[in-house]
């Protein structure tokens, strides 16, 4: 039986690694990549993943709303589900609007309930 793939775009390790452990022990196959390029050329080698989990600031667009262009352009049909630090004001400011914000420090369990709402009908779990 194959995993399903989930895309983890996360520059930092601890962090990253920390949720490809969760995904994994969940029973999915997590792929960590440390920024947009790297998740390019995963695309171009290796398709497109059943779902994505990505950090907000991470390294390729100018600003976090450039992450979130960038991401639906090279994964049009994927869901994306945004892992961030950044304050719920402060990303208003930055002109980020989307509807899967996972907050760090996150919940294990609201990390899973995302991915299978995104894997079962693209929906997002209120936390």
């Amino acid at each position: 039986m194959q995993k399903t793939a989930i895309l983890i775009i996360e520059d930092d390790g601890a962090i990253g690694e920390l949720v490809v452990q969760i995904l994994a022990e969940a029973g999915y196959e997590p792929l960590l990549v440390p920024d947009l390029p790297s998740a390019e050329q995963h695309h171009a080698t290796q398709g497109a993943p059943a779902a994505i989990l990505s950090d907000l600031m991470v390294r390729g667009p100018d600003s976090p709303a450039g992450v979130i262009h960038a991401l639906t352009q090279l994964f049009p049909a994927v869901p994306v589900a945004l892992m961030t630090g950044v304050p719920a004001q402060r990303r208003a400011s930055f002109g980020v609007e989307h509807d899967r914000i996972i907050e760090k420090p996150f919940d294990l369990e609201l990390l899973l309930a995302t991915v299978e709402a995104m894997l079962s009908d693209g929906s997002s779990p209120a936390p």
